[in-house]
């Protein structure tokens, strides 16, 4: 039993390892005002975006120090319309360049942008945990000039309309606690790459594998109590 224990734990632990940890804001986070918060940028997050007229940008926040590394990267899921899709993502925050930008920036605030319209053969990334596909753009890190409060945003020349992916950070952190998310993360996630079905293998060797896990302490415990 302690064998399957361990077993099990290492499909947990490499089935968490594939994935963004994503981010569903229950406030749509179109503008600085209504931006998702990210507690910890070093962990490895992803918001996932339809570009439309009312939701042209998507916008995160989070605290930043002085000399801190931010990663981030953006991408698209690989649907044939979006092909030739480029938008671009940008850092936003105390201490960075002051320039041209189609919107508004919160006060004090100068922005750092990368584009992606030179990208002419993107990377491809198969995500087998949720069993979608996406097109990795660019991705960058940003060591910020001073301690503030910090944003990323994505947006599209044109406002032309589409599906973009942005995320931050590089750790990639999972608990046994998100296992019950897992199927509610995937469904959306599967939808917005316009993937049909909801529950990829991989998914049930985690769920199968907890199962397993909590199976095997109880029967542990029980051993342990009748001695």
């Amino acid at each position: 039993m302690p064998r399957v224990i361990l077993v099990s734990l290492a499909v947990l632990t490499a089935s968490s390892a594939l994935a963004h940890r994503p981010i569903f804001p229950t406030e749509p986070p179109t503008s600085p005002d209504t931006a998702a918060v990210i507690l910890r940028p070093q962990v490895s997050q992803v918001i996932y975006h339809e570009i439309a007229e009312g939701s042209e940008q998507v916008w995160l926040t989070f605290a930043g120090e002085e000399g801190q590394e931010i990663f981030l990267q953006i991408g698209i899921p690989v649907i044939e319309r979006l092909e030739g899709y480029r938008p671009i993502m940008a850092i936003v925050g105390p201490g960075l360049p002051d320039t041209e930008v189609p919107f508004a920036l919160p006060p004090a605030c100068g922005i750092l942008a990368f584009g992606t319209e030179e990208i002419a053969e993107p990377r491809f990334f198969a995500e087998k945990f949720t069993g979608t596909d996406s097109w990795i753009l660019r991705e960058e890190t940003v060591a910020l000039p001073q301690s503030g409060t910090y944003y990323l945003v994505a947006w599209v020349p044109g406002n032309a309309p589409g599906k973009l992916w942005l995320s931050i950070g590089q750790e990639e952190v999972f608990g046994i606690s998100d296992l019950g998310r897992m199927r509610g993360w995937t469904r959306k996630v599967r939808h917005f790459h316009e993937v049909e079905g909801t529950w990829p293998k991989l998914q049930r060797l985690a769920v199968g594998g907890l199962a397993a896990v909590v199976a095997g302490l109880v029967y542990l415990l029980t051993r342990w109590l009748d001695h």
